[in-house]
């Protein structure tokens, strides 16, 4: 005789949400849209999103999420069609049209019901903005107030200059309890231009990990108050004073795998550099590197793989696949 089947609404809810939880991205999507129930369960079970990139461009709004496997991405374009509205683009999908819709509102509102959810963290948020930005920001601001949660991430990296305000937008919604790391990088090909940042020194105090590949307009004061354990930044005619005040706050902390690296930016074209590398001590506590030359100051201390500075990675272009 046949077993009596059990229905998934027969079901604890710590029954369903361990299921939920071996569930990929997709497949939760298909059981939130199965039934009220599901939904509930899908909805408050914790999802970890590794990584989100969101591309801005002219007439073009590309949101992805990437998972550890590469087949798992999950990717959707959102682009102004002739007729004034939306045309959604997913892979091996036929496009959708929302007639009467702005793409931008449109892909950011994506955005905000895939990541701006009580149960979702996102591990970094990569966001790039070459066309329109002060618009974005507008946009999202539009958006994102609706949202009475905040958004989770660890880590923020802002692509170009022109996305640096909706960094701070961002940055602005997010839960300060979550977010942790933030960076600036110029794209490749406009590297060789002059340009400023001026720190938001309320959304910086208490990151952990800070770094401006462009040069950042900070006071000594708010430098010195920074609690990061690792510091990137270009400045301008930075004091002996400021540097020497820095060393003594990082060795004091004696915070393994803690490090700063300040580059005078009007300095940091000339092909000569005096480089002086030295322990200043020697116990059994973190070791302290210092190495100098006469465009930049580099301290570490302890095992600085911990630190790692994104500065370094190499040839990095977010979304360079688009």
């Amino acid at each position: 005789m046949a077993g009596k089947s059990i229905e998934l609404s027969d079901l604890p809810t710590e029954t369903l949400q361990l299921l939920v939880e071996k569930c990929d991205f997709l497949s939760r999507r298909r059981l939130r849209a199965s039934s009220t129930l599901m939904c509930q369960v899908v909805n408050s079970t914790k999802l970890f999103i590794p990584s989100v990139e969101v591309g801005l461009w002219g007439g073009e709004v590309k949101v992805k999420l990437k998972f550890d496997q590469p087949e798992k991405e999950y990717a959707l374009k959102f682009k102004k069609n002739q007729t004034g509205g939306t045309q959604i683009c997913q892979d091996c999908r036929e496009d959708v049209l929302v007639e009467n819709s702005d793409y931008m509102v449109e892909g950011i509102d994506w955005f905000r019901q895939m990541c701006l959810q009580k149960n979702v963290t996102i591990g970094r948020l990569e966001i790039e903005a070459i066309f329109n930005p002060l618009k974005v920001e507008e946009t999202l601001d539009l958006v994102l107030r609706k949202s009475e949660t905040p958004l989770k991430i660890k880590s923020i990296f802002c692509v170009g200059m022109t996305t640096a305000d909706i960094m701070w937008k961002i940055m602005h919604y997010s839960d300060k309890k979550v977010l942790k790391e933030m960076k600036v990088k110029h794209r490749k090909a406009r590297s060789f231009f002059t340009s400023e940042i001026l720190m938001v020194f309320d959304l910086c105090r208490n990151l952990k990990k800070i770094e401006f590949e462009c040069t950042c307009i900070v006071s000594d004061e708010d430098l010195l108050a920074l609690n990061a354990s690792v510091i990137v930044l270009k400045l301008e005619n930075f004091s002996e004073d400021l540097i020497y005040k820095l060393i003594e706050k990082f060795t004091n902390r004696r915070e393994e795998g803690s490090a700063f690296w300040i580059v005078d930016s009007k300095l940091a074209d000339r092909k000569q550099k005096l480089e002086y590398r030295n322990q200043l001590i020697d116990t059994n506590e973190p070791t302290v590197y210092l190495r100098l030359s006469d465009c930049e100051v580099i301290l570490e201390i302890g095992d600085t793989s911990k630190a790692h500075f994104w500065i370094e990675d190499p040839d990095y272009d977010l979304l360079d696949d688009r």
